[in-house]
């Protein structure tokens, strides 16, 4: 497969707050996140991870599933990862 299986951490915003609060009292901070899977987009403004490749005989069209578009500007690295034969 041509795909890499990689590491990429990288930042999000946090999860809205559910209950009102004084301007004073807010906290912000960016998230950091830790996601695996396989590189099937390697563009310059998004990387697109797939969590599941199918179709690794040949034989079939690869599909893929639980695939997210990870914006760039967001990644703090991407680390290579090595395959289980």
């Amino acid at each position: 497969m041509k795909n890499r299986l990689v590491l990429i951490e990288w930042e999000d915003s946090a999860q809205p707050t559910s209950a009102w609060q004084l301007k004073r009292d807010v906290k912000v901070a960016a998230v950091r996140i830790a996601s695996v899977g396989w590189l099937i987009k390697d563009r310059k403004s998004v990387k697109g991870l797939a969590q599941n490749v199918g179709g690794l005989d040949g034989k079939t069209a690869a599909q893929c599933s639980g695939v997210i578009s990870i914006p760039t500007r967001c990644i703090v690295s991407i680390k290579p990862l090595s395959e289980l034969d």
